[in-house]
């Protein structure tokens, strides 16, 4: 019997030691059929970085966002993001104040980081690391408080560098990993809100002044940080796991399986995780592929997002693989709504600084030329002037496509509707 334990012990370890060189051999043959996707992420960073590179030389600076000074994890900032959702013309408590000047060397310091942003590629990867990101995520959320701060003041100049820093935050996190991209998106959505709102509700900006602002606007557009390029950077971070285990590596200890299903859990138990993660990686792979696709066509029409659910992976693809969590059916919809919402933001500040621009003859235009799609809806941007020609309103539908009453934009998330409204009062 001993004899016969000892033979299985030993057909397990060669079976065991087979499929792991089976596995890595399919990973590798994976890796080198995808060679292209990776090369073309690594290219278009390098076109990105000509630029940035550029500035940051001109600047003389060597910020980056994984050196910066960092807000502590533990911090409680629970009163600025409530007066960060009073809006740019409430002027800030003492407390908040208080919580600002706290924070400064943080906040000069993610500014200096933004001015100097270089977008080289990680060594061996195919995006930015951008470091621990938590800090980065709280420090741009303070920086949004102190530009309304500034906005109640009368600084408006001060008030949109603040926004239109966490708009480039935005930009440049779309360079990093998909977690860096969604965090990116946040910033961005709440910079360009707060240029709409500062734009719509300051006194005029001068004719100058618009036509810088719509410059710097036109040059955030071009990086945009999308549902896209989430789901791309999740499936280069499959294709990166496979690249280490192919390579006779580990899985990286920094994502352990949050919940592994029975099945996930049995196949560990008998094949090796380089054969595992070869038989779930080309599963999830595809899947991925589905929903970037269908995100890229919700950017046309944003009905496409409703199917996103159709591809959420099964729990044995995902737990075998550790990876994506994001092909949750419940998540992707809601990512594609936050997606289109910071499109929308982006959009309505455009507006706002056009509908500026085309103020003369003491009113406003009965309409402006050309509005933008909505990112969230079936047709274009709303603009409305008011009565007396000295105001208006611009409106996207928001997440959920449909108008759901009048809000403006920072009350988004309270009550049934989410619509995004922007408005010039006109006189009383």
């Amino acid at each position: 019997m001993g004899f016969g334990l000892a033979a299985t012990a030993a057909a397990f370890v060669l079976f065991r030691a087979g499929a792991s060189a089976w596995g890595r051999f399919r990973l590798r043959d994976y890796q080198d059929s995808s060679a292209a996707d990776w090369n073309a992420e690594r290219a278009r960073l390098r076109e990105r970085s000509q630029r940035a590179g550029e500035a940051a030389a001109g600047a003389g600076c060597g910020a980056s966002y994984a050196t910066m000074a960092r807000i502590p994890r533990d911090a409680d900032l629970g009163t600025a993001w409530r007066a960060f959702d009073a809006g740019p013309g409430v002027p800030l408590s003492p407390e908040v104040l208080a919580l600002v000047e706290r924070y400064r060397p943080e906040l000069d310091a993610l500014r200096q980081a933004a001015r100097c942003s270089d977008h080289e590629p990680a060594e061996g990867s195919a995006w930015v690391d951008h470091g621990d990101l938590l800090p980065v995520w709280k420090a741009s959320r303070l920086l949004l408080v102190e530009g309304h701060g500034l906005a109640a003041k009368g600084d408006a100049r001060g008030a949109l560098d603040r926004y239109l820093t966490a708009a480039k935050i935005g930009a440049d996190m779309a360079a990093g990993s998909g977690l860096a991209v969604r965090i990116g998106a946040q910033a961005a959505e709440r910079g360009y809100l707060g240029v709409a709102e500062l734009v719509a509700g300051a006194p005029r900006l001068p004719a100058a002044e618009l036509a810088e602002l719509d410059l710097a606007l036109a040059d955030r557009g071009r990086h945009l940080p999308l549902l896209p390029d989430v789901i791309r950077k999740e499936r280069l971070a499959l294709r990166e796991v496979a690249m280490r285990l192919s390579d006779g590596g580990a899985l990286p200890e920094e994502s352990p399986p949050a919940a592994q299903s029975l099945g996930a859990l049995a196949l560990t138990w008998v094949l090796p995780t380089e054969a595992v993660f070869s038989l779930a990686l080309p599963l999830l792979d595809a899947q991925l592929r589905s929903a970037e696709q269908i995100a890229r066509d919700a950017q046309r029409d944003p009905s496409h997002a409703g199917r996103l659910p159709e591809v959420a992976a099964d729990s044995l693809a995902i737990d075998a693989t550790w990876r994506s969590p994001l092909l949750d059916p419940e998540s992707l919809p809601h990512f594609a709504g936050q997606d289109c919402a910071m499109r929308a933001s982006y959009l309505l500040a455009r507006t706002a600084v056009q509908a500026e621009r085309a103020y003369s003859d003491g009113g406003y235009p009965e309409a402006l030329p050309d509005l933008a799609q909505d990112p969230c809806g079936t047709g274009p941007l709303v603009y409305r002037r008011s009565p007396d020609g000295h105001g208006y309103t611009l409106s996207s539908v928001g997440e959920n496509g449909t108008t759901g009453g009048p809000r403006v934009a920072r009350e988004r998330r309270v009550g049934g509707g989410d619509d995004i409204i922007v408005a010039r009062r006109g006189r009383s």
